[in-house]
């Protein structure tokens, strides 16, 4: 005799009551104030004849991290220090690959940061980050970081896991400490002590980078500094 539906509708009920539970929905975020200032990015860079690409040459080799071909990009003469350091690929070579670079930081880090936060073209040379080249007059820029990305989480501690406590777009806040563990200490606007990723606080005296065409009209770079 074949099986009623209420028999179909009782196995299936009785399934659906055996299976697991669905998981609760993770709780919503935290209301968090958001502090949002008027330091947009530009990227004057991408309008310069021949730049655009040159730089796509920079940032995948970069991203492949490879020596040779960056610096095969660096001028023969560029410029890497504000002292008698030894300059060009051989000075960056040995000032960033040799395994001791400046503070400790990874070189491929630091360039890709320089790269991907815009860019200022004055006379025929562009300059990167865009921070150096429109830092503000009234603020100090030595105790002064700008937060140039959207939504910037600015977080209890220095840490992914601490709890965020605001939001940060396009402002300039006071520096507290120097970059530490991929960490910037600042004071947001309502006074609170916070934590952003220091790749997000952009610093007009922090590693900038010059290009412009040597004289065979390549674009090369042509320093490489930081400080004032």
């Amino acid at each position: 005799m074949p099986a009623s539906p209420r028999f179909f509708l009782v196995a299936a009920l009785a399934l659906g009551a055996c299976a697991d539970p669905e998981p609760p929905p993770p709780p919503p975020e935290a209301s968090v104030p958001t502090f949002r200032g008027s330091f947009v990015p530009v990227d004057d860079g991408r309008h310069v004849p021949g730049f655009p690409r040159f730089r796509s040459e920079l940032r995948d080799a970069v991203a492949r991290k490879d020596t040779a071909a960056f610096l095969g990009l660096v001028a023969a003469g560029a410029r890497l220090s504000f002292g008698d350091e030894p300059g060009g690929p051989e000075g960056f070579r040995t000032m960033w690959f040799s395994g001791d670079p400046p503070e400790g930081r990874d070189p491929w880090r630091v360039l890709a940061g320089v790269l991907d936060a815009g860019s200022v073209e004055e006379d025929e040379a562009v300059t990167a980050p865009f921070v150096y080249g429109l830092w503000p007059g009234e603020e100090d820029p030595f105790s002064n970081v700008a937060i140039v990305s959207e939504n910037v989480p600015a977080r209890e501690g220095p840490s992914m896991s601490a709890p965020i406590v605001a939001r940060l777009s396009h402002i300039i806040v006071p520096a507290l400490s120097p970059p530490s563990g991929g960490w910037r200490m600042v004071r947001l606007p309502d006074s609170t002590v916070a934590y952003v990723a220091s790749q997000k606080a952009l610093s007009p005296v922090g590693y900038r980078a010059a290009f412009w065409e040597d004289g065979g009209g390549r674009w090369r770079l042509q320093s490489f500094l930081a400080g004032d």
